[in-house]
C-alpha cells in the first residue's frame, strides 16, 4: 500500500514510463475492504522485518514543538515522515 501526495489532498500522477521503469505497479484507488487493508499492512510489516521497506523520516520535532510541525506540513515544508519526539 502507497500513498503518495496525499498530503496536498490529491493523487499525485505518476507516469507509466516511471512505473514501468521502476518495475512497479500502480494501482490509484482511495477505497479497499478491510481484510485487503490488512493483507496490505502484513505484506508491508513483512517487507520492513526482512529490510526492504524503510520509512522516510525527514524532519523531527520535540513534542513542544507540535505546532511547528503542523505549520511545516500544512505549507509543505516537509519531505517523507514529520515525527513528533516524545522523551
Amino acid at each position: 500500500m502507497l500513498v503518495f501526495g496525499a498530503a496536498s489532498g490529491v493523487w499525485t500522477e505518476v507516469s507509466d514510463e516511471l512505473a514501468a521503469e521502476r518495475d512497479i505497479t500502480v494501482v490509484i484507488g482511495a477505497h479497499a475492504e478491510p481484510p485487503t487493508l490488512r493483507e496490505y499492512a502484513r505484506q508491508a510489516l513483512t517487507e520492513v522485518a526482512e529490510g526492504r521497506l524503510r520509512p522516510v523520516i525527514g524532519q523531527r520535532f520535540p513534542l513542544d514543538q507540535a505546532s511547528e510541525a503542523h505549520a511545516a506540513i500544512e505549507a509543505r515544508r516537509t519531505v517523507g515522515k514529520t515525527l513528533l519526539e516524545i522523551r
